[in-house]
């Protein structure tokens, strides 16, 4: 399986169960404040489901990346998206842990 290829595996996977994935969301929110859901393609792509652990606060999501271009980035998402209809997400792959920022339209 190619990077790519895991990449939209878990995304599929988390869009069949969205409605879950936005009370997760909604119940990290309240209780945390901003942030993001930190996921492995490859936990989504063997059955297992986010939970509020995997939630981190825009802290302690940027001291995960060390890359300039990272906080920047990140930092901007998390800062400027709308809670009540979007998520962050950090999706990390199996391959040179490739990450991707995704935002999440809830339902």
């Amino acid at each position: 399986m190619t990077l790519e290829q895991q990449r939209d595996q878990a995304i599929y996977i988390l869009n069949e169960d969205l409605s879950n994935l936005s009370v997760l969301y909604k119940e990290c929110f309240l209780s945390m404040g901003r942030g993001a859901l930190l996921v492995y393609a490859k936990t989504i792509i063997d059955g297992i489901f986010p939970g509020k652990i995997d939630y981190r606060t825009k802290k302690q999501m940027l001291d995960v990346f060390d890359k300039p271009s990272d906080h920047a980035d990140l930092k901007k998402m998390i800062d400027n998206y709308n809670p009540k209809k979007e998520g962050i997400m950090t999706l990390i792959t199996d391959y040179s842990n490739a990450t991707y920022y995704i935002t999440v339209n809830l339902k």
